[in-house]
């Protein structure tokens, strides 16, 4: 027998049973220098070789060595080519000594530190393959690794062999000790994680004759770095361009004639300020802007994932958006109602419903319903809600931190745990049956409680006759029997009059039972057991910690801002949420004043918008950001306030058209000047209907079908099967938080466009309508402003013109000349002038 000594462990080399059979390598673990017990199995096969060599001897524990006898160069060579390559391109960026952060304390750039393992075990035990945590991570057993896609089975057939063939490793550098935690120095110095505090707005920056340039601080900002680089603003847009613009931004749907009549005639100063005042108060502000918050909160009208049932309710937190946002509730509120509204005391019944439904928030996002092992939905529900409220409200991946400390930032799994607990102690699931059930609350109502009060006492006398019915029926039967005991089934005895008279009576039960008038329903939380969550070791809900982590939020954050200690009996969910929105959050309202800006823009400021963590890059314009934020803050976290700061700007309403600077700024980061911008899919939907004047305006209600003309933000969203259009322009996939859509120029839009049933049916429409005019020019002209919100140049007259001639020759002689403006249209509209916004 050979005895090897392993840093920490015992290997024993046992010789053999019979000579055919390879010798057995057993680990011995040790503690204090003290051999630990051996699971089962492994003892057996020590109690084997006990048998056979008699007793065995115990060395310390010093440093780990390949066996004593020579190793065969083929191992080596098996090692080299099928082992090491594999665990350089799939496994030193986390668990080496060069990695930034060593995921789970383990290493494997060494022998040692492979054998010896991370907080998980060792990784490699030479000769067992079931003992050996690095195969089952392959494997996809306990863990997963490489993470993002299994290797395939071909290299993971390799490293059992290698296992089961005694793991030769002719690596012998010493371990390093493994890196934890992120730079403390880093994370308290990031510039996201200082409180917020308004800078001071240039001044001796912007020359004297840009003064009058400058209308408000959010233009000093922007000239003063302009002036850096030697380089001016561009002009202001024209009134055309400024109104179509606006007019998109803040409602979704292109100008009309009759408001480009009336800005064009308005000669004041303040008429511009006059248009955006009109379009904040217009009822489709909410839908455009709450379009946009959806987008943040992952909102559907189906479930997804295994069971793609639809939520029916779904649409009354999509209708709380929009007329929130209309009533310019303040955005704290609107965080707040979000995360705990059902938790606010009021006496106002309308209130109480309002808040209730506002945490369908909480409810919307996909789950496995099928999923049989619910202690594992039911984390993967916290897990989903954890992401999608840190990187809406906070700009922060900490959902990354499940597993293990955050790669990057000073995210730590007992940080993530602590706010699983939060929402571990949220009833988002009304029931685990085979198939679950998302949580759905009946609204309070008075009224309905009156009527169903009433409509009680119908039932109750209706199940009075069914009560007397069978009664009489039953006494007559045990006169009949001269019986004082009933029969098993009475019933089969009833005379065929009286078996018709109770089927009638129980029809008229059920029907009015059902009847009874019902609550109205919304998707919503409920406060659940008051639950503390211990660590889920690598995020496996089947080994946790011993020691629960209280309920609470990321230590680095509450360093900048406190947060109030959760009682026992709550689940901490309003305590979560007044902290998000306290005056002094670091994050919170730098976040939302980028998104803001962002969809005023087309870019934000911070271009990573739901990532401020250590990783990100810092804005050009911080100082412009930190202004916004807390002018936000500062103006009672009113929305509307901040729309008219920015858009009342001079930079807002700068042109787009130029590109001065596009070769040392192809980002127009410095902003000297607008950007252009593709209309998202919604607005661009609603302006083909409004050309053939054809868009139903009605609020509100359950989505509908992609066929009705309703304003595209009430078309019924299915995760498993988004619509053609939607797809085509860049409607991403809703099962997650979407921080920004994504823009991408192909040629199928086009094409889709010009072949598009709508699009048909719309130029058919707006053609018709043309043929009012008198000649071809008024008929352009017509197009024109209908379109493009501007009326046509001289060229674009005369290509209408040539347009028309060389359509009519070529249609068939019976085709009647609307035909020919008809594909005009439908050119035009799948011109870029119709789909970007300048």
């Amino acid at each position: 027998m050979l005895c090897i000594r392993h840093h920490g462990a015992f290997t024993i080399r046992v010789p053999p049973p019979l000579p055919f059979l390879p010798p057995q390598s057993i680990a011995m673990p040790m503690f204090n220098g003290a051999p630990q017990p051996l699971p089962l199995g492994r003892m057996s096969v020590l109690l084997i070789g006990l048998t056979i060599v008699g007793p065995i001897v115990l060395l310390p524990s010093v440093a780990l060595a390949e066996p004593a006898e020579s190793v065969p160069q083929s191992e080596i060579d098996f090692f080299e080519n099928r082992i090491r390559p594999v665990l350089v391109e799939h496994c030193y960026s986390c668990h080496s000594s060069d990695a930034a952060i060593v995921q789970g304390g383990l290493l494997l750039d060494s022998r040692e530190a492979t054998r010896v393992g991370g907080d998980s075990g060792p990784a490699v035990v030479p000769g067992d393959v079931s003992e050996s945590l690095l195969v089952s991570a392959l494997q996809y057993d306990d863990f997963e690794m490489p993470p993002k896609q299994q290797l395939p089975q071909s290299v993971i057939d390799d490293f059992v062999t290698w296992v089961e063939r005694g793991a030769v490793d002719p690596r012998t550098q010493a371990v390093a000790a493994p890196r934890h935690g992120i730079d403390p120095v880093a994370a308290r110095d990031h510039w996201a994680f200082q409180r917020l505090v308004a800078p001071e707005v240039p001044q001796e920056e912007i020359r004297q004759d840009d003064r009058d340039w400058v209308r408000n601080p959010i233009d000093a900002f922007v000239l003063a770095k302009l002036n850096e680089k030697g380089w001016r603003p561009a002009a202001k847009a024209d009134k055309y361009t400024l109104l179509r613009r606006a007019t998109f931004d803040l409602i979704g749907l292109p100008p009309s004639q009759s408001e480009i009549d009336a800005f064009l005639a308005d000669d004041s100063p303040q008429s511009f300020a006059r248009v955006v005042d009109r379009l904040l108060a217009s009822p489709h502000y909410g839908q455009r802007w709450g379009r946009h918050w959806l987008d943040l909160v992952r909102y559907a009208d189906t479930n997804g994932a295994d069971e793609n049932h639809k939520m029916p309710h779904a649409w009354r937190y999509r209708d709380w958006v929009f007329d929130r946002l209309n009533e310019d509730q303040p955005l704290d509120e609107f965080i707040i109602h979000q995360l705990a509204g059902d938790l606010l005391p009021s006496g106002d019944e309308q209130l109480n419903r309002q808040r209730i439904t506002a945490t369908g928030m909480l409810v919307i996002g996909p789950k496995m319903l099928a999923e049989q092992d619910k202690e594992k939905m039911r984390i993967d529900i916290v897990d989903e809600q954890i992401d999608c409220v840190t990187r809406t409200m906070l700009g922060m991946t900490v959902a990354c931190a499940r597993c293990h400390d955050h790669k990057f930032d000073p995210i730590s799994t007992e940080d993530y745990y602590a706010l699983a607990g939060i929402f571990a102690s949220t009833r988002t699931m009304l029931h685990e049956k085979f198939v679950s059930k998302w949580m759905e609350r009946d609204l309070p109502s008075t009224e309905i409680d009156k009527q169903r009060s009433e409509h009680q006492k119908k039932v109750d006398r209706s199940r009075a006759a069914v009560e007397k019915i069978v009664a009489d029926a039953n006494k007559a039967l045990l006169d009949q029997l001269k019986s004082e005991t009933l029969p098993d089934k009475p019933e089969d005895q009833y005379p065929e009059t009286t078996k018709k008279q109770l089927a009638t009576a129980r029809k008229s039960l059920a029907d009015v039972e059902k009847a009874m008038p019902a609550y109205d329903i919304a998707m919503a939380v409920e406060e659940g057991t008051p639950t503390s969550l211990a660590v889920h070791i690598r995020g496996n809900h089947l080994s946790k910690g011993d020691t629960p982590v209280p309920r609470g939020v990321p230590q680095r954050l509450q360093s900048v801002v406190g947060f109030d200690t959760i009682a026992d009996d709550e689940s901490g969910r309003l305590n979560l949420a007044r902290w998000l929105t306290s005056a002094d959050h670091p994050l919170t309202g730098r976040v939302m004043a980028n998104r803001l800006w962002m969809w005023h823009f087309g870019q934000p400021l911070m271009r990573s918008p739901s990532n401020f963590g250590l990783q990100s890059e810092a804005p050009l314009h911080q100082d412009l950001l930190d202004w916004l934020a807390r002018r936000l803050v500062d103006d009672g976290w009113s929305l509307k306030r901040m729309h008219r700061t920015i858009m009342l700007s001079s930079t807002y309403q700068m042109r787009s058209d130029l590109a001065d600077y596009s070769e040392d700024d192809p980002e127009n980061e410095y902003l000297s000047h607008q950007n252009r911008r593709r209309l998202e899919v919604e607005p661009l939907r609603d302006a083909i209907h409004i050309a053939g004047d054809s868009l139903d305006r009605t609020f509100g209600g359950s989505p509908v079908d992609a066929d009705a003309p309703r304003r595209s933000v009430y078309l019924l969203i299915n995760r498993a099967a988004l619509l053609d259009l939607f797809s085509t322009f860049d409607y991403v996939e809703t099962a997650n938080h979407i921080e920004q859509r994504p823009v991408t120029t192909v040629p199928n839009q086009a094409l889709f466009l010009l072949n598009s049933k709508l699009v048909h049916q719309q130029a058919e429409r707006l053609s018709a309508s043309m043929l009012d005019h008198n000649d071809d020019e008024e008929r352009i002209t017509h197009l024109w402003m209908t379109l493009y919100g501007r009326p046509p140049t001289e060229t674009d007259i005369t290509l209408c013109r040539e347009f028309i001639v060389d359509a009519a020759q070529r249609l068939p002689a019976q085709a009647s000349p609307q035909e020919a403006w008809s594909g005009l249209c439908r050119t035009l509209i799948a011109g870029s002038l119709f789909s970007y916004v300048d």
